[in-house]
């Protein structure tokens, strides 16, 4: 009997375990590598802007004008990607850099062209 309540406890314990280990890698999937946490941050709909891993900050950014349209470029590995001032969200990034939360799609290997697929744009402070 004493045997059975030790095995029960053990298996409860591990359980509790494996529960916080969870919680904390899906915690920590949505922070990046300077602390910033994403499921701050929400879509012009309400809607988080980020998944599990479809944000990411940019190497650099631009705000500017395409087509008579306020944009923002953003540099990932070597490649300027558009992407309309529509996806801005009104909260500004707590580390100083500029982040994509959607999609990258590479459209032409050969060329290394990439679609972005938005849901959030996040700026950080000017002057950053």
């Amino acid at each position: 009997m004493q045997h059975a309540v030790l095995k029960y406890a053990v298996l409860k314990y591990a359980v509790l375990v494996l529960c916080l280990l969870v919680g904390a890698a899906s915690l920590a999937a949505h922070v990046n590598d300077r602390g910033m946490d994403y499921q701050r941050y929400k879509d012009r709909f309400g809607q988080l802007c980020c998944g599990v891993q479809d944000c990411r900050p940019a190497a650099d950014f631009v705000e500017t004008v395409a087509n008579g349209e306020p944009v923002i470029r953003l540099l990932f590995e070597g490649e300027w990607i558009t992407v309309s001032r529509q996806y801005l969200v009104s909260e500004l990034a707590t580390d100083g850099r500029a982040h994509f939360c959607g999609r990258l799609y590479v459209v032409n290997a050969d060329s290394g062209r990439v679609k972005p697929e938005p849901t959030c744009v996040i700026l950080p402070p000017r002057g950053s």
